[in-house]
């Protein structure tokens, strides 16, 4: 089975470079209040931003696929998280479009869109994540 994959390097302080292993990459960093300098987009905003984005490509790939012609597609993701704690409680998709298609034709290209978006998955069943550590004394 092909392998997607994604690399982060810590470059210094809480910042690091995340790429795709192909041509692509992120810098993520902290927020200046968490001790940062806000460089880039935190790990878990890098997420969200991952869902928002998976949302209206697969969306606009359905339509296009269906011949839904599409005037804009707007998907805001919001998240709530305490401070003092590493749990995101709750996940909010708000999905605006504008088109000239039928309601009924807007709404089942969204379930197509929800049956097929990879990153939605992961938000509403996390796939098992393995790990494997290892730490070196130089």
């Amino acid at each position: 089975m092909p392998k997607i994959k994604a690399k982060a390097v810590w470059v210094e302080n809480v910042r690091s470079i995340v790429d795709n292993q192909r041509t692509h990459s992120v810098v993520c960093d902290l927020s200046t209040n968490a001790g940062g300098m806000d460089s880039g987009p935190t790990a878990l905003e890098l997420s969200l931003m991952a869902l928002a984005d998976c949302g209206v490509t697969i969306f606009a790939d359905v339509c296009k696929k269906s011949s839904i012609e599409l005037n804009r597609v707007e998907v805001t993701v919001e998240a709530e998280k305490s401070p003092d704690s590493p749990v995101v409680a709750g996940v909010v998709m708000k999905v605006n479009v504008s088109s000239k298609a039928r309601k009924e034709l807007l709404d089942a290209a969204w379930r197509r869109t929800e049956a097929n978006c990879p990153v939605l998955f992961i938000f509403k069943e996390p796939t098992p994540v393995k790990v494997e550590f290892e730490g070196k004394t130089e």
